[in-house]
């Protein structure tokens, strides 16, 4: 906090003067995170477009202060001392912009995954109805190649990804072929750049069959998953060469049900924590050791986050 106090009362409005966008100040990050878990953000920025992002980023460096972009806060699990620092949120209407022409979609960072899956099945183009129920924007899915179903039909939201629009952290904007983007398991190879709109390759179909493709999709994952209480998702990645997923053997350890404090291992799926009363970042981390000592103890795998820890 030292650290940041200088900018924050000598150059506060500098900061207020430069983003033509939302600034807050002192933001409550359990409003911003599906977790509901987390101290205050010293700043919260929400730039009008592509140009005030640039100049936020300008302000930032300038005043030699950290930050983290963030979509809807659906994989974030936040100190609950807060971030020193700045959250970027492309939440402004210049970023939810979707233009469709036949089956090729350009689409903002900040448009609703949820939104655009059904947009996309309600009007006969296939490839994305596997990621329903995953909440988020298109830009922080594509930066973690958010996905469930690793097919070639029904996989990863990398494999629909033809063009991505990008800019650095010195503001430079460029177009990248989407072959050329690093697409693996949860990951782009997009580190240090922020998604700015993606042109995606859909394929027709009938919009009934697409429909019942996705009610299927949703229905194992609400029979699986708990979608029905505050989390961020799966808490760790499935392990290279690993004939068990995560939840697997978090599952045959018996871990499902353990509390520490307001979080629980859920009791539906095992790579699942959820804030069951109130639960603290410091509830959620005790869990996560348990489980990380526990896996590595007796299968000899050190499990990876899934969950970005802020």
């Amino acid at each position: 906090v030292k650290e940041l106090h200088g900018f924050f009362y000598c150059g506060m409005h500098s900061l207020k003067k430069a983003v033509k966008g939302k600034v807050v100040y002192n933001c409550d990050m359990k409003k911003k995170t599906t977790f509901g878990i987390g101290g205050p953000a010293d700043i919260w920025i929400e730039p009008a477009d592509t140009k005030d992002l640039a100049s936020a980023l300008t302000a930032l460096k300038r005043g030699r202060i950290p930050y983290v972009v963030a979509g809807n806060g659906s994989n974030l699990l936040v100190n609950d001392k807060g971030y020193r620092g700045a959250i970027v949120h492309l939440g402004s209407t210049r970023f939810k912009e979707i233009k469709v022409t036949g089956v090729r979609v350009t689409v903002g960072a900040g448009y609703s995954l949820p939104k655009l899956v059904r947009y996309a099945c309600e009007n006969g183009l296939a490839g994305l109805e596997s990621l329903v129920g995953i909440p988020g924007t298109v830009g922080g899915a594509i930066f973690m190649n958010a996905g469930g179903w690793a097919s070639p039909m029904y996989g990863n939201i990398g494999g629909v990804v033809t063009a991505l629009k990008v800019m650095d952290g010195s503001g430079r904007v460029r177009w990248i072929e989407g072959k050329k983007i690093r697409f693996g398991y949860r990951t782009s190879g997009l580190e240090g750049a922020i998604v700015l709109e993606a042109k995606l390759g859909l394929r027709k179909d009938d919009a009934e069959v697409i429909a019942s493709r996705r009610g299927n999709f949703l229905s194992i994952k609400r029979q699986k998953q708990a979608l029905d209480a505050p989390s961020a998702g799966c808490v760790f990645k499935n392990p290279d060469g690993s004939q068990l997923t995560s939840g697997q053997m978090i599952d045959m350890l018996g871990l499902k049900g353990a509390r520490s404090g307001g979080a629980e291992i859920s009791k539906k799926h095992a790579n699942f924590i959820i804030n069951k009363d109130n639960a603290t970042c410091e509830d959620v981390m005790k869990l996560i050791e348990l489980i990380r000592v526990r896996v590595r103890e007796n299968y000899g795998v050190d499990l990876e986050l899934e969950v970005k820890i802020v």
